[in-house]
């Protein structure tokens, strides 16, 4: 019997999923997930363009009966709700990451959220939905970020479309059949390119937005009954990854190992049993992912040899080659990687950490609005153009190598692998102590926040998460 299509296998398991079937990392995990996401929806508050596309969807899409709106006592259609809450917490810049590129947090959690709201779901409910799309998003994703990049296509709202589709879905109660249909109109709807950020404009600011808004307008059609999709929506030989990596048989242009074929029936292989989904971590300062672990690494070594910048001679980040190359490895933003950029290269990352110590965390400002120190930015100018990258085909992403070359001759050096960035519920929250100056009632309301969310499996509706997210004190 031949092997049922991937959208249906992941169809049949989300269906059959409960929350009993969760080991409790994978809970606490998703509990992080969320916790992150709705404090970037708290810093958002502050983004004065943000604010401007609530107030777009309150006049367009306002209804009494609809979903909360983050810090609105006012509400939305199931679609407008996702949408203005997905952009609060986009403009926070404060976002989960799977391998590279991909960035589920502003896309899944508001479009789960609205949809529990209104399907009147419980704690429980919420989280096994939410489990799915990661899931999925992460298996979808996995090895076929860098090739999906080299198409011109932006992986974060391509993959999240899908895991939004059926994570509200799941919410909505569809049956198997339309779970699958759910999956197909989001192949269809999946969308974003690379020359925006390949040019420096800013579309990717709507990217994570729009990608929830169509990942609810999936489940919202599937659940309609009016249209079947595709059994082979995703591998089939017209279908999403044929259309997005330019092959539907696993075959990579690019990857982040050297590797050029991937076996598809990996993708599902252990579903249900393993959790990829495990293997996220989150971002904390508002900068591309990859230069999370060399600004973290980088503020170490200088702390731990008492490192000052005057006496830095030379510093080599060596870090993966596809990441020397955002926001593809064939369409990237500048055609020299070794040129330092302010705010846009690993070398002003290094170097302004040697200089200051640390890195302004997302706080809902613009990079570098919280911190415009006009001698220190110098300082920092001077020192990235004393920073070199040596790209490697083979580093694991996300696991830099720092050495610091002291004008003495002494060299201070480290490595920073990716595993160190897997945080879980109370780790994240320990994190994001940094973020409260720029969350209206700070601690208190992180802290009401994270309770909430540990005590999920309580909830008999997501109503006290989302009057967290409103007026404080709520």
């Amino acid at each position: 019997m031949a092997e049922p299509s991937i959208s249906r296998q992941f169809a049949r398991w989300a269906h059959a999923l409960s929350y009993e079937d969760l080991p409790p990392a994978v809970v606490d995990k998703t509990q992080a997930l969320l916790l992150h996401a709705m404090t970037g929806g708290l810093l958002g508050a502050r983004s004065r363009a943000a604010q401007d596309v609530v107030e777009l969807t309150l006049r367009e899409e306002g209804r009494p009966d609809g979903a909360s709106v983050f810090h609105s006592p006012h509400k939305a259609s199931r679609i407008g709700a996702t949408f203005a809450n997905a952009e609060l917490i986009h403009a926070s810049f404060l976002f989960d990451s799977y391998r590279m590129l991909t960035h589920p947090g502003p896309v899944l959690v508001p479009a789960a959220l609205a949809q529990a709201e209104l399907e009147g779901r419980n704690g429980r409910d919420l989280v096994v939905a939410l489990v799915a799309g990661y899931e999925l998003v992460c298996r979808l994703a996995d090895d076929f970020i860098p090739s999906t990049a080299a198409r011109g296509f932006r992986p974060s709202p391509l993959y999240a479309t899908l895991g939004a589709a059926l994570s509200c879905a799941v919410l909505m109660g569809l049956d198997e059949d339309r779970l699958v249909t759910a999956i197909a109109l989001a192949t269809h709807f999946a969308s974003g390119l690379n020359e925006g950020p390949r040019v420096g404009a800013n579309e990717l600011l709507i990217h994570e937005p729009q990608a929830a808004r169509n990942g609810v307008f999936a489940a919202v059609m599937a659940r309609a009954g009016h249209i079947k999709g595709a059994e082979t929506s995703i591998e089939g030989r017209a279908g999403f990854y044929n259309a997005f990596t330019g092959s539907h048989t696993g075959e990579l242009s690019h990857s982040f190992t050297g590797a050029k074929q991937v076996d598809m029936a990996s993708i599902t292989q252990g579903l249900g049993r393993t959790y990829k989904m495990l293997d996220f971590m989150f971002r904390i300062y508002p900068c591309p992912g990859y230069n999370q672990p060399v600004i973290e690494l980088m503020g170490e070594l200088c702390q731990r040899h008492a490192i000052s910048a005057d006496d830095i001679a030379q510093v080599r980040v060596h870090m993966n080659t596809i990441e020397t190359r955002y926001p593809s490895p064939a369409f990237p933003r500048h055609a020299d990687w070794r040129q330092p950029r302010v705010w846009d290269s690993t070398h002003y990352f290094a170097a302004r950490v040697a200089v200051a110590g640390s890195f302004p965390v997302a706080n809902g400002l613009p990079p570098g609005a919280s911190d415009s120190d006009p001698a220190r930015e110098a300082q920092a100018r001077e020192l990235m153009g004393r920073v070199r990258l040596v790209p490697e085909e083979l580093r694991p992403m996300f696991s830099p190598a720092i050495a610091i070359e002291l004008k003495n001759g002494q060299v201070h050096q480290g490595d920073y692998p990716y595993a160190r960035m897997v945080w879980d519920l109370r780790t994240l929250r320990s994190r994001l102590q940094a973020c409260e100056p720029g969350i209206e009632g700070g601690a208190a309301r992180l802290d009401a926040l994270t309770q909430t969310l540990s005590n999920s499996h309580q909830l008999e509706a997501v109503q006290p998460l989302l009057a967290l997210m409103k007026s404080w004190p709520a």
